[in-house]
């Protein structure tokens, strides 16, 4: 049986707890976590310019975009029922044509990607880091979209995506190209 004292002590244990996971959760997000540009700032509608070798910096950029995304991804589900999967470099103020993208359960870095070839249409329910003010907005994308890629090796890729994978590429590519989700109304 429950007795005062019991649950004092509980409640107490629970926010300490807490107290710390909110602590390290802080922490990490001072020393990992990049700030977002937010809509209506110039930066968004730029295009960015190619990355011409990939060197330890670029790396690091990658890098701390995929820590930035996967510390926002669950806030973000818990918060606005939405899932971020990628996010560009313009996002966090860097005018390089760099994107990363939870594409096939792993976080992909992208350099200089290009959409080769798009097919069919597909209804898409956009939300965007970068425009947290703004709703979930249908979006036509592609059904298919087929990109090329340097990955942090270096080495060019081929990647084929279909339906929600092929909107979240063209998303993270349209704002390579200065192009917002609000746009295609």
């Amino acid at each position: 049986m429950w007795d005062r004292r019991k649950f004092i002590k509980l409640g107490l244990a629970g926010l300490i707890g807490g107290t710390g996971i909110y602590a390290l959760l802080n922490n990490y997000r001072k020393n990992h976590v990049l700030d977002i540009v937010v809509y209506p700032d110039p930066n968004l509608r730029k295009v960015s310019k190619p990355i011409d070798r990939i060197d330890d910096d670029v790396i690091s950029m990658a890098n701390a975009m995929i820590d930035t995304l996967q510390f926002k991804a669950p806030f973000e589900f818990f918060l606005h029922a939405s899932l971020y999967k990628g996010l560009s470099a313009p996002q966090i103020g860097i005018q390089k044509r760099l994107i990363v993208c939870g594409l096939y359960g792993e976080v992909r870095a992208m350099v200089n990607p290009k959409i080769l070839e798009k097919k069919g249409s597909y209804d898409s329910v956009e939300y965007c880091m970068s425009l947290p003010k703004h709703r979930h907005q249908t979006v036509k994308r592609s059904n298919y979209v087929k990109i090329r890629y340097r990955g942090l090796d270096n080495r060019e890729h081929i990647l084929d995506a279909k339906d929600h994978r092929a909107a979240l590429l063209e998303h993270e590519i349209d704002h390579l190209n200065g192009v917002l989700y609000i746009d295609h109304t």
